[in-house]
């Protein structure tokens, strides 16, 4: 422990002294920085967020708070991949066990599935059925295709229904319009080479014609070598992925018409309990939205197929069919009323090598209105409940109260009583498979199709003080969990050889409770014309009933700070920290397992070759800039199995992007 906290104290003083010396260069600078308008309005708190009230509203009467990560900030920072994009937010703990496999987790309950988050492209939910979680290196998305990003924290069921369970993140993508921005063709490319064997390769090719119609056409390729291909703790995860998606934008006066289509293949080495070489992965999507953005009270139609396929070793661990749409009207009652509702529809057909054998159905059906009143005096308070009807799980409501005051001199205080839930995944549900304990012993693993529902209560009170410049906030949070869901023993081995009860398989219940509090300090600011600051930290702490805590870690401390810097013309430099505490983990058999608290710095230096309407732009990116060899899972050292967690090493990458 003394280590650990030593090296956090060398990183913080490291990254003190290279602030100092930054802030001094550039008081003397003269020239302008190149951030976006989103960007300046992000700082100064004018930003329109959607996603937590489904509806566009300023950032700071927002219901919940939300984080907004702009397309220049995402390039300017260095991010390979989308992981590095979040690892900034407040209060969200990133932890990669390896290349393939990592858990994301907003305010605790963190694990290897990555399902206590709604994740969301343009409103679409690409959460995996069958697991409730997230593929990270296998989502149909070319970070060149990304406006924005937003992050809201706090149960979000009451909008979104299951699995808003801690937060939701919507990435939301430049239609063809935005991508031609008044021109009638363009390419943009960005390619990026280095790290464990690795290139991320994207094309973005976009068209339009005189009628408001647009065309995109997009091309990627990503590969990696993996983290742990080597040494004591080798771990098997390399992948190459390569994906294509069109994305087709008509636009009028009032409304807009698009029609986004995609397909996803990835051959990959995966160790998440299972143990895939040479897995295959396979998904396409289409999906239909029909919007009226330029009207008083607006309607959204959207529709959309996916499909999801996983084999490995000829055997078809996973198949599933997703059918899914939903209908939101907006209507303005009145000069102080607002109300927002709407419908959701989903079906999912599902079966799988690792699930009882049969075909197996699940129906989501969910109703959804908030309003909003603004009383008064600088008060606005929102109101909403959602009713949704799963077949797995049966009815649940779910409410949120909120209100925010105007404080004045652009502050604003909020307080927030929400709820929300988890379904139980298909495979909890229908499992039927087995898993290695021991070299020559394995637990036979059966689902349970008498699950409840996972469920949250939580309060929350949020200051957010704006200036000309930037912002900072604080927010204070306590959520009561309740039905957590576990493995219970099923059948035992013999004793002797075995030990007095071993299991010999497994099954799944809501075994336990837990609570999660903490506290969140942000701001972002722009020192001076050329120099723009981040800075945020996070305290979060769970406690658990027994045996509800089986996987689930959460750091106690997360600190970000970052600078993005124009030190000289067509110059441009990024240095951001990351400082994680220590986390800890109980497994199945009693156990603790525990990741060390760990200091990782990223560094972005570019260079503007080209400005204008066709830039182009060359980058030395460093990632882990003092090669901390951590760990970010909690692991057993001493199991007899191969690994599944590998060290994190420096990582050198050139990137190259540009527009013609």
């Amino acid at each position: 422990m003394h280590k650990s906290w030593k090296i956090l104290s060398e990183g913080v003083l490291a990254f003190v002294l290279s602030l100092i010396t930054v802030s001094g260069h550039c008081l003397e600078a003269k020239l302008g920085p190149a951030n976006s308008q989103e960007n300046e309005l992000l700082f100064a708190g004018k930003l329109d967020v959607v996603s937590a009230s489904r509806t566009k509203q300023p950032i700071d009467q927002a219901p919940a708070v939300v984080t907004v990560i702009t397309a220049d900030q995402i390039e300017r920072s260095g991010a390979v991949t989308l992981l590095d994009v979040l690892r900034y937010v407040p209060g969200l703990n990133v932890s990669e066990s390896n290349a393939t496999v990592a858990g994301v987790s907003l305010r605790g309950l963190n694990s290897l599935l990555t399902n206590t988050l709604l994740v969301m492209i343009d409103g679409r939910p690409v959460n995996q059925d069958v697991s409730g979680g997230i593929t990270w290196t296998f989502l149909p998305l070319e970070l060149l295709q990304v406006k924005r990003i937003e992050i809201v924290r706090g149960p979000g069921s009451t909008l979104y229904g299951a699995n808003a369970f801690n937060g939701v993140i919507n990435i939301i993508t430049k239609t063809p319009q935005e991508e031609l921005n008044g021109a009638r063709n363009n390419l943009r490319f960005h390619t990026i080479l280095g790290g464990y064997k690795s290139d991320y390769d994207e094309l973005l090719a976009s068209a339009a014609d005189h009628h408001g119609d647009a065309v995109s056409l997009g091309f990627a390729y990503n590969h990696t070598g993996g983290y742990g291909t080597a040494g004591k703790m080798g771990v098997w995860d390399s992948y190459a992925t390569p994906m294509v998606s069109f994305d087709l934008d008509r636009q009028s006066r009032h409304t807009n018409y698009r029609l986004q289509a995609g397909n996803v293949d990835s051959s990959e080495n995966v160790y998440q309990d299972i143990f895939l070489q040479g897995a295959h992965f396979h998904q396409s999507y289409l999906a239909l939205h029909y919007d009226e953005p330029n009207v008083s009270n607006p309607l959204m139609v959207r529709a959309s197929y996916g499909n999801y396929v996983e084999t490995a070793q000829n055997v078809d661990y996973t198949r599933h069919y997703i059918v899914e749409g939903e209908i939101q009207k907006q209507n303005t009652l009145s000069t102080v009323n607002t109300l927002v509702y709407g419908v959701s529809l989903r079906h999912v057909y599902f079966h799988a090598g690792i699930a009882t054998p049969g075909r197996h159905n699940q129906n989501l059906f969910g109703l959804y209105a908030q309003d909003e009143a603004k009383l008064g005096k600088g008060w606005i308070a929102y109101m909403g409940l959602r009713y949704d009807d799963d077949s797995l799980v049966g009815a649940r409501l779910s409410p949120r109260v909120a209100a925010v005051k105007d404080l004045g001199r652009q502050q604003t205080l909020r307080f927030t009583y929400g709820t929300s839930y988890q379904i139980p995944s298909l495979i909890t549900s229908y499992a039927s498979f087995s898993i290695p304990v021991a070299p020559m012993v394995s637990e036979g693993v059966v689902g349970n199709t008498h699950l409840a529902a996972i469920r949250l209560q939580g309060g929350e009170i949020d200051w957010r003080k704006g200036f000309s410049n930037g912002f900072v906030g604080v927010s204070f949070y306590y959520n009561n969990v309740k039905g957590l869901i576990g493995s219970l023993p099923l059948t035992f081995f013999p004793s002797p050889p075995f030990p007095p009860g071993t299991p010999s398989s497994v099954t799944f219940g809501n075994i336990g409770n837990a609570r999660t509090y903490g506290f969140e300090v942000e701001s972002e600011v722009q020192l001076t014309r050329q120099l723009h600051g981040l800075f945020n930290y996070a305290f979060a702490n769970q406690h658990f009933s027994a045996g509800s805590v089986v996987g689930l870690f959460q750091p106690n401390h997360m600190l970000n700070v970052g600078l993005d810097w124009e030190p000289a013309r067509r110059w441009e430099l990024f240095v951001g920290t990351h400082l994680v505490g220590t986390v800890g983990a109980i497994t199945g058999d009693g156990g603790f397992d525990t990741a060390p608290a760990y200091v990782r710095t990223d560094l972005r230096i570019g260079y503007r070759l080209r400005e204008g309407k066709e830039p182009l732009t060359i980058a030395f990116i460093v990632h882990n800039l003092f090669d901390d060899r951590h760990i970010e899972f909690p692991f057993d050292a001493d199991s007899p199995l191969p690994a599944q967690v590998a060290p994190q090493r420096t990582n050198l990458y050139l990137a190259i992007s540009g527009r013609f």
